[in-house]
C-alpha cells in the first residue's frame, strides 16, 4: 500500500532529462542522447506498476521527442554550414581558419 503513495521516480527523471535534452539541443549529440534517455524513461514509467504521475511521464516523452527532433535539426544545420564553408574556400578549411564566418557568409549569399 505504501508503493501506491510513493512518487514515480522514472516519470520525474524522464521529465528532468527531457528538459536537459531540450535545453542542450544546440549541441546536437547531447540533445539526441538525452532525448532518447527521456523517452525510454517515460515509456518505462508508463509501463511500470506505479501509475502515479502519468502526466509527468507523458510530458517527458513529448519534450524528449522534441529534444531529439531539435538535435537532428541542429546536426543538419551543422552539416550544411560545414558543406557551405567547404564550398566557399576549401584551402582555408584545411587549417580551420574562419570556418564559421565563411559558412555564414556563403549561406547568406545563397539566400540573398
Amino acid at each position: 500500500m505504501e508503493s501506491q503513495n510513493s512518487p514515480n521516480g522514472k516519470a520525474i527523471a524522464s521529465l528532468v532529462v527531457s528538459i536537459i535534452a531540450f535545453c542542450s539541443a544546440c549541441i546536437w549529440y547531447a540533445g539526441i542522447v538525452f532525448g532518447v534517455l527521456a523517452v525510454v524513461l517515460g515509456v518505462l514509467a508508463l509501463r511500470g506498476e506505479n501509475k502515479r504521475q502519468r502526466d509527468l511521464a507523458i510530458a517527458g516523452i513529448v519534450v524528449g521527442a522534441t529534444g531529439i527532433a531539435m538535435g537532428i535539426v541542429a546536426a543538419a544545420l551543422y552539416i550544411m554550414m560545414f558543406m557551405a564553408a567547404m564550398e566557399a574556400d576549401p584551402v582555408k578549411m584545411k587549417d580551420g581558419s574562419d570556418t564559421v564566418l565563411m559558412a555564414v557568409a556563403n549561406i547568406m549569399s545563397i539566400l540573398g
